[in-house]
């Protein structure tokens, strides 16, 4: 366990609460090399659940603005007391299920990086919201579960191809850096971790994405059934208009969701919104 993490938590009092699923990065050399990972991307930082400071205190180092989440109000404490001198820091205490995205992000300055250990439970949440401010943002970089990196970075017919990989996949270039050992945390997780980087790769606007991710999360709501049930029964097509839909773009509509690339997805969400507004 890193000795400066320790014992900065033990001289505040402060221990790791269990209902909040606090898992402490005590590995200095990991959170300088997640600081640079994340610094490459933007000196700006949106920094997510802070905690201690492990992150911040190494983004600090190089950033030009370092805004930081934190819920915990003793940790929100230990930030002040160790970081509010700093002209570069602010603190932002609040909940991330209850973010004010725009206030955050108006705090940290023009295309910041967001950053930070992500809550499991509130994964899926931050990273969607990310796609929604993908034009005002130039990454991010977080350390999530394990699991959560190998759905995000799944390949067109594998068992974790999903929501996360399609979705997410087709609005940035998604890369783990790196795998890390529950070791680097205290107390220790039951599972693995990874550090992910994404880095908006296309425009879109608003209107189609939000097209294309409903398309997306109704089909895989139903992942073992083919795209010609799912199409009449939640798109109301015909066979002969579904057979017709997917000879012009190209998918075969008796393969199930998870058979379907990105781009398929991209070209059906297409289709449906011609013939919506046709």
């Amino acid at each position: 366990m890193s000795e400066s993490q320790h014992s900065l938590l033990r001289r505040y009092g402060i221990r790791p609460v269990k209902r909040r699923g606090q898992n402490f990065l005590v590995d200095g050399n990991l959170a300088r090399a997640i600081a640079l990972e994340t610094l490459k991307v933007s000196d700006r930082v949106l920094e997510l659940g802070a905690g201690a400071g492990a992150l911040t205190v190494h983004l600090l180092a190089g950033a030009s603005r370092v805004v930081c989440v934190e819920v915990d109000r003793h940790l929100c404490e230990l930030l002040r007391a160790e970081f509010g001198q700093r002209d570069q820091f602010q603190l932002i205490e609040g909940d991330l299920a209850k973010m004010d995205w725009a206030e955050a992000m108006a705090s940290t300055g023009e295309h910041p990086v967001i950053a930070g250990n992500l809550p499991y439970v509130l994964t899926s949440t931050v990273l969607f919201a990310l796609a929604d401010l993908r034009k005002d943002i130039s990454g991010g970089v977080f350390m999530v579960q394990k699991e959560v990196a190998e759905r995000l970075t799944a390949t067109c017919g594998g068992r974790d191809y999903g929501i996360l990989a399609v979705v997410l996949g087709s609005v940035f270039d998604v890369k783990i850096i790196r795998k890390v050992a529950p070791s680097v945390f205290w107390p220790r997780p039951e599972v693995e971790s990874a550090i992910i980087r994404l880095v908006p790769n296309r425009r879109w606007r608003q209107a189609d994405f939000e097209n294309f991710a409903s398309v997306v999360k109704t089909l895989f709501g139903q992942r073992r059934k083919k795209l010609r049930t799912q199409l009449r029964v939640h798109f109301d097509l015909k066979d002969k208009t579904v057979d017709e839909l997917s000879a012009k773009i190209g998918i075969d509509a008796d393969r199930r969701p998870e058979q379907i690339d990105p781009a398929g997805f991209q070209r059906l969400a297409e289709a449906l919104t011609r013939r919506d507004e046709g």
